[in-house]
């Protein structure tokens, strides 16, 4: 996960840092290249009414499920 690069400090220093030092300098670097902090793209939000549904004949095949089911209840 991690290149020569991102453990360079740790290896040239091994003898300054404790066992939980490089643990953690180490989790860190990987968390860090692992993780975008750059803001999410916008998602489309699909929403549904179960309200006039019927009237509507290119509904996905999970809604006029719902909607069977609601008549059988």
């Amino acid at each position: 996960m991690l290149d020569s690069e991102d453990k360079k400090d740790v290896i040239e220093n091994k003898e300054n840092y404790s066992f939980e030092d490089i643990k953690a300098k180490l989790s860190m670097i990987c968390f860090d290249k692992k993780i975008s902090f750059s803001k999410e793209e916008e998602k489309e939000t699909v929403t549904y009414s179960l309200e006039d549904t019927d009237k509507d004949s290119n509904l996905p095949d999970w809604v006029k499920a719902v909607k069977e089911q609601e008549k059988l209840d």
